[in-house]
């Protein structure tokens, strides 16, 4: 699996970088992605890839936390290969 971050976040040390993890049956991590920092996943595999979630909160969908940006977008400087959509 593909894991992208992108830190908008002005007041952040890591301010406008991108992070990229590839994770597998072989090297799996722990991940926890900061409030604000724009995250995609992708399997890039060939076998189905599971991801466990721990939320901080539950999900409110009278008001919603949750954003989504087209992947190809311009407002972060990463390219997913072969982009296919969700």
């Amino acid at each position: 699996m593909e894991l992208v971050l992108f830190d908008p976040r002005r007041e952040s040390p890591t301010c406008g970088e991108v992070c990229r993890i590839v994770l597998s049956e072989h090297n799996r991590c722990l991940v926890n992605v900061p409030k604000n920092v724009w995250h995609a996943d992708r399997n890039i595999g060939t076998t189905d890839v599971v991801v466990v979630n721990f939320p901080t909160s539950p999900y409110d969908h009278a008001n919603p936390d949750k954003y989504r940006l087209p992947l190809d977008t311009e407002l972060i400087p990463h390219s997913f290969a072969l982009l296919k959509g969700w």
